[in-house]
């Protein structure tokens, strides 16, 4: 597994991140889906994908335990998590809740670090605006309240060995940019495939701060994939034949064009899932993109998926200038679906 550094903090990661969102059942026994998705982390740990995604949120912690316990590498493995400081109905930043999920989460996952945090601030505003253009003043003018104790709570872990990169995940450019020039933050994680290239406006601004980035569902839940990237084939009941996925479908007919020839026997990838996948990692300031990952099968199809030549960068500009223009005409994200589903 290829590893790429990340930004200036000394760590490299693998290119792929072990998603941990569906892997498992959320309540702990041992049933076949469980069983699958276990297998498929102690195989990706032996095949050098050791960075892992992980959430209280997802309720499959549990099972990520189960494996780290009785993997003899485990103290190889670099982690990233979810930190929600404030959570939704929560008045402010609590820096004793920011510690806790901290020491939860290097108890659960039998660490003694947590490499990447994720921290990610929520109100109950966006319940009713969405995570996009349409709440980012309001995310933006709290981020100042949220900065000051945020920054000592992590330094404070940070110096007791507990944390390595602080990272941010800010949904929308304006976010992004505001935390950007705070220089609180090591990294940004946050969306990035070929539908949702939003954060390429700040790259620049990132690499001259040394800052590094993760990418967050590189196949956009699915829709990128051979499976379903023709709606007129998805069987009825697809979830991506909702109205809140036309907004997506229609910039895809346009994008497709641009992405096209690069698929096929012969060219940069031999289908579409290959393609998404390779395009998460188009540019070098793109340290790993986490994937979900639920079965032996789908990490050799993710791991077969990254073979051959990648895309050539100057396709991000042009598919680029499609979803500006769409964030533009519609000011919300391209799949139209508000609250994320974690992050589908």
């Amino acid at each position: 597994m290829e590893r790429r550094p990340f930004g200036n903090t000394g760590m490299e990661l693998p290119e792929i991140c072990f998603g941990t969102m569906r892997f498992a059942a959320k309540t702990p026994g041992d049933d076949a889906q469980t069983r699958a998705g276990q297998r498929a982390l102690e195989e990706a740990l032996d095949l050098g994908v050791d960075f892992v995604h992980s959430s209280y949120e997802y309720g499959t912690r549990w099972s990520t335990s189960q494996v780290l316990a009785r993997h003899p590498h485990r103290d190889r493995v670099r982690h990233a998590i979810k930190v929600n400081v404030p959570d939704w109905g929560e008045p402010g930043f609590d820096p004793a809740v920011f510690r806790r999920q901290i020491e939860d989460a290097l108890r659960d996952l039998r660490a003694e670090r947590i490499d990447v945090v994720q921290h990610l601030q929520r109100g109950d505003f966006e319940r009713l605006l969405g995570y996009d253009d349409r709440a980012e003043p309001q995310r933006v003018a709290e981020l100042d309240a949220v900065l000051e104790p945020l920054r000592e709570v992590a330094q404070q872990l940070r110096d007791e060995g507990l944390i390595g990169a602080l990272t941010t995940f800010p949904y929308t450019v304006g976010y992004a940019r505001a935390a950007i020039a705070s220089g609180a933050f090591d990294g940004i994680v946050a969306y990035f495939n070929w539908l949702e290239t939003e954060m390429v406006e700040v790259f620049d601004l990132m690499r001259a701060q040394g800052m590094g980035f993760i990418g967050i569902r590189p196949l956009m839940g699915g829709l990128l994939t051979d499976a379903r990237i023709d709606r007129s084939a998805l069987p009825a009941g697809d979830r991506m034949l909702d109205p809140g996925w036309d907004r997506a479908y229609d910039q895809l007919a346009e994008a497709r064009a641009i992405v096209a020839p690069e698929i096929g026997e012969g060219r940069t990838a031999p289908s579409w899932t290959s393609f998404a996948l390779k395009f998460s990692l188009v540019d070098p300031l793109i340290a790993s993109t986490v994937v979900s990952i639920n079965t032996p099968e789908q990490l050799h199809e993710v791991l077969a998926a990254l073979e051959g030549p990648r895309p050539d960068p100057a396709l991000l500009p042009r598919l680029h200038q499609i979803t500006a223009r769409f964030r533009a005409e519609h000011g919300v994200r391209a799949d139209g679906a508000g609250v994320p589903q974690y992050e589908r």
